[in-house]
């Protein structure tokens, strides 16, 4: 596959990075619906991009009404489950926000494979790109989404939506991730990396031996326009 470099830009302060992707988004929003009409944006799940979703939620800037929220992944638990990537995203914007729209979640109250083909259907529904705009985190061993290293789920995959499971030392196993061909369906990626855990993952993923299927945040490399927003010192 050809491989393109990120734009990476370092911050000594997460709060500085927070700030820096707000503008990102806003801008990228808005250029596109000022085009297009809506943007489409997914939303990783795990803590780190929760400042930034709680920033852009109490942003007068953003109307909301002509933006399509979809999730990269979510643990296969109750929506009101403490470690439901659905409750986060709730709590940081609808919250702040409640008369946004609603957010196409994954329902996780269905049983996994009818989650699946439901939220497949909604993708196939989607003409060119998935998305406009895709946030991301990078786990300590390479995951992107839920994607984990070692999945044989990482080789081509016809579907869009995929059920996976997480190492024995995640503290949900079952989850449900768009493969790495829906999340290369985005215009454009931003990763955030904040904590001195991910500046080895960081150097993995640009200069490392591992192959992709060992280490996912390689197939982002894939995509020819990905920002990474690092922070790798306290806030």
């Amino acid at each position: 596959m050809k491989i393109y470099k990120p734009i990476i830009t370092e911050f000594s302060y997460s709060e500085k990075l927070y700030q820096e992707a707000e503008g990102l988004f806003i801008d990228r929003v808005l250029s596109t619906t000022g085009q297009e009409g809506v943007a489409r944006v997914a939303l990783s799940g795990g803590i780190t991009p929760l400042p930034l979703y709680h920033k852009l939620a109490i942003n007068p800037v953003i109307d909301w009404d002509r933006i399509e929220l979809y999730q990269t992944d979510e643990r296969y638990v109750a929506p009101d489950n403490k470690d439901s990537n659905q409750l986060h995203i709730q709590n940081n914007i609808r919250e702040a926000l409640p008369e946004i729209k609603e957010i196409n979640f994954f329902n996780t109250q269905l049983p996994i494979d009818m989650t699946i083909k439901e939220y497949s259907e909604k993708l196939d529904t989607l003409d060119g790109n998935f998305f406009d705009f895709t946030v991301l985190g990078i786990g300590a061993d390479g995951h992107i989404a839920s994607l984990f290293p070692g999945g044989k789920y990482l080789k081509h995959q016809e579907e869009t939506v995929i059920q996976t499971s997480a190492p024995r030392d995640f503290a949900i196993g079952k989850r449900i991730s768009l493969t790495v061909e829906s999340i290369l369906s985005s215009s454009e990626i931003l990763i955030l990396l904040v904590g001195d855990n991910k500046q080895e993952a960081l150097q993995e993923m640009l200069e490392g031996k591992k192959p992709a299927t060992q280490f996912p945040a390689k197939f982002l490399l894939a995509h020819p326009n990905v920002r990474i927003y690092c922070c790798f010192e306290g806030n």
